[in-house]
């Protein structure tokens, strides 16, 4: 079987209205039920089934299309247009922020709903844990991009709750930290009576699945351990993941990243690589290629292309018109790195890299149990580069070796911004939170001179749920905008 199966539950649509034509065509028939019997079909649907989609299409919006590769990888200045240039001067179209919605909410959330409910039915915890750490995962991008969203009954429908309420990003994190502690604790690696199946994250792995748990839990503490709102004991919770690494385990080498390894084949690969196919609108924003060169860091070669012409690496500004980015020349400028555009390329959801460069920050916070800053902050820089089979030098560690006060904290960041390349939507959220590195809007932008703070809500929630629509607007002081500042960016 495919372990990808990315079509087989749009089939099912189709498959329900063929057989209904053949109902009418066969109605005669003494021999119905042999005719209509298919026995390669499954007559039962069961949680293994619904995970490859639930997961793949999460991730592919997450990493490909106009959420991952416009708004994540173009509003952090990882890469940049150079033709239909309006998306980069942040001119977003509704469907941009409508699809990212809907594809959360109408695809992958009800998957994860629909192996929790059937985990509960198999008395199989292990499918209820690993539908928690995804959906937790699918929250955690929706308040990120968005802000406060429905969450605590958004995927009540069939209870009756056709217009759900919007909980604030405060109460969306700490239910987030909540819900993967118990996912964490259900899980039952060792029972093989429990295990699960088609898991094409981490080939049934249970203990990776609680190593996702715990390292998406530190990347929403982390953001939340400066909040003297947060709605939480934020350091309890750090202390209890960092202090018990065997009942709460973590990310421990590049091994255990957390990523989709797509497959060289139709519908399995890399959605970066499908758009290559018809398209060549992006470039490397000349952002990150001129930080690069100047530090003469080694993953430039891996992050952009050279020109086709020749020379040396050549980024494109952000913004500008689509006269002007032309005018820079298709051959003459570096498209993104090849690595990237393979369609093997893994889809990245939290890297050994990222956990480092976490656990940096809560050390430079007083964190005991996170270890020493520098420590981490050199591993962290070291994990990256090994990450793409690169060699750190010790000239270029020197030379970035961490520094004191405030200028380390800038260090520490801006790294992680490096490292963080592909990662786009995390890599917006932490700009919004700390403001580095210090990024200056498009050359042309429609946003009154802002980077984006989030995407509006579509539409639909207007149209259909407009009393907490409105509500949470309200609560967040603001209007539905591209300006409004979210819980975590305050």
């Amino acid at each position: 079987m495919n372990i990808h199966m990315k079509n087989i539950f749009h089939s099912f649509r189709y498959k329900a209205l063929t057989a209904a034509l053949m109902l009418s065509v066969m109605a005669c028939t003494d021999k119905f039920d042999e005719i209509n019997t298919n026995p390669n079909a499954p007559s039962v649907a069961t949680a293994d089934l619904f995970l490859p989609h639930g997961i793949q299409s999460a991730v592919d919006a997450y990493w490909g299309g106009s959420l991952g590769m416009d708004i994540g990888n173009l509003i952090p200045q990882y890469w940049a247009r150079i033709q239909y240039t309006d998306i980069d001067q942040y001119s977003i179209s509704s469907d941009v922020y409508s699809n990212a919605w809907q594809t959360f909410h109408v695809e992958a959330l009800p998957d994860y709903q629909r192996i929790y409910k059937l985990g509960v039915d198999t008395k199989n915890p292990n499918y209820q844990a690993v539908a928690m750490i995804m959906r937790s995962w699918v929250y955690s991008l929706l308040t990120d991009i968005y802000g406060d969203i429905p969450y605590t009954q958004s995927l009540q429908g069939l209870e009756g709750v056709l217009q759900p309420k919007y909980d604030t990003q405060k109460e969306v994190y700490a239910g987030i930290i909540k819900e993967l502690k118990v996912a964490n604790d259900m899980i039952d690696a060792v029972d093989k009576s429990k295990a699960i199946a088609g898991d094409i994250l981490f080939a049934n792995n249970l203990t990776r699945w609680k190593k996702f748990a715990n390292s998406l839990s530190l990347r929403l503490l982390n953001r939340m351990l400066s909040k003297a709102d947060a709605a939480m004991d934020v350091k309890t919770e750090i202390a209890r993941i960092l202090g018990d690494p065997a009942k709460y385990p973590v990310i421990e080498s590049n091994a255990d990243n957390i990523q989709l390894n797509y497959l060289d084949a139709t519908n399995n690969n890399n959605p970066i690589n499908q758009n290559r196919k018809t398209r060549d609108d992006h470039r490397v924003s000349a952002t990150i290629v001129n930080k690069l060169a100047a530090m003469k860091d080694a993953r430039l070669g891996v992050y952009a292309d050279r020109p086709a012409d020749g020379g040396d690496y050549k980024g494109v500004p952000n913004g500008l018109s689509n006269a002007d980015a032309n005018a820079l020349g298709l051959s003459k400028t570096s498209k993104v790195g090849a690595y990237f555009v393979s369609a093997t390329a893994p889809g990245v959801i939290l890297s050994y890299s990222e956990l480092l460069f976490i656990k940096a920050e809560m050390a430079y916070k007083g964190i005991t149990a996170a270890g020493d800053v520098a420590a981490n902050y050199t591993n962290a820089i070291t994990a990256s580069h090994t990450q793409y089979k690169l060699t750190v030098g010790a000239d270029y560690l020197a030379a970035n070796a961490l520094k004191t006060g405030a200028d380390g904290y800038t260090q520490i960041m801006e790294q992680k911004w490096i490292a963080l390349f592909g990662q786009g939507i995390e890599s917006w959220t932490e700009f919004r939170r700390t403001g580095v590195p210090a990024l200056k809007p498009a050359v042309i932008n429609v946003n009154g001179g802002v980077i984006p703070t989030r995407l509006p809500y579509p539409g639909s929630e207007e149209s259909l749920n407009y009393a907490n629509f409105s509500a949470a607007l309200k609560q967040q002081g603001g209007a539905n905008d591209m300006k409004l500042k979210l819980w975590i960016a305050k």
